[in-house]
């Protein structure tokens, strides 16, 4: 049986999207193109904790010559400049991983300039052209709504020189996304926010299964969505994890 959110299992689905996707690209090349390429995958890190755990992916990326891009939160335990210069020197996008909204509760004057603060902070490591929302399923709010109104939403390429927000500046209906949240390969299982409007199916029951479509039959165009905290091949960590995770979705059910 494959044991699943290790190193290992995830070589080996890195291995499988290079085979179909030579060159996977990342958000900012994707965003800065106006002629969409035909057929493309994009790999995605959501760095929500654990920041060694995103220099190890990135470094097994990087010896297999592929691309990603790597969303930081700005919060002391993941916010590492040392770690983000070092995923930044091997190739890799960097980006802003944003929670505006739910941290100044809901008020969007606070919240812009909270954005526009840390943006500027992350700067000051690495350059930042592309940012994703974080979903913190705890909290009420949903901080993509920050650039729901217009007027907002041109301030993120005409103030903060920003090509995009992954979940509202890219149409998703022919791609195929697929993610790890909730430790899972099913989108609609504790999932509160990280969601997309595909019409690509794309669930997958076990880890076979989605190596199998990776290696025989992947749709055209990828996003493959990945939380670097959850995977490990230490095994103590990979135990404890995998409890937190099971904890985590109970909660999620419950509210």
């Amino acid at each position: 049986m494959i044991k699943d959110f290790t190193l290992q299992q995830y070589s080996r689905y890195l291995r499988a999207i290079k085979s179909n996707y030579p060159s996977p690209m990342r958000f900012d090349e994707y965003m800065a193109v106006k002629v969409k390429p035909e057929s493309f995958c994009m790999i995605r890190h959501d760095v929500d904790r654990k920041p060694q755990n995103a220099l190890d992916m990135a470094k097994l990326e990087s010896s297999l010559g592929m691309n990603a891009v790597y969303y930081f939160r700005m919060k002391s335990n993941t916010f590492k400049p040392a770690i983000i210069q070092e995923i930044a020197a091997l190739g890799h996008e960097v980006g802003y991983h944003y929670e505006c909204l739910s941290d100044t509760d809901g008020d969007f004057d606070k919240a812009l300039l909270d954005f526009e603060e840390n943006l500027a902070k992350m700067r000051e490591i690495v350059p930042v052209k592309t940012i994703s929302m974080h979903g913190r399923p705890f909290k009420p709010y949903d901080n993509r709504d920050l650039w729901r109104k217009p007027e907002n939403h041109q301030l993120l390429q005409a103030k903060f020189g920003i090509l995009g927000e992954v979940y509202l500046d890219i149409d998703y209906t022919d791609i195929a996304y697929v993610n790890d949240t909730g430790r899972n390969w099913t989108a609609g299982k504790a999932n509160r926010r990280d969601h997309v409007n595909s019409q690509v199916p794309a669930d997958f029951q076990s880890a076979t299964e989605l190596l199998t479509y990776l290696q025989e039959q992947p749709h055209p165009k990828l996003v493959f969505q990945i939380h670097p905290e959850r995977w490990t091949d230490k095994q103590l960590e990979h135990t404890v994890q995998a409890c937190k995770d099971g904890v985590i979705n109970l909660i999620k059910a419950v509210i």
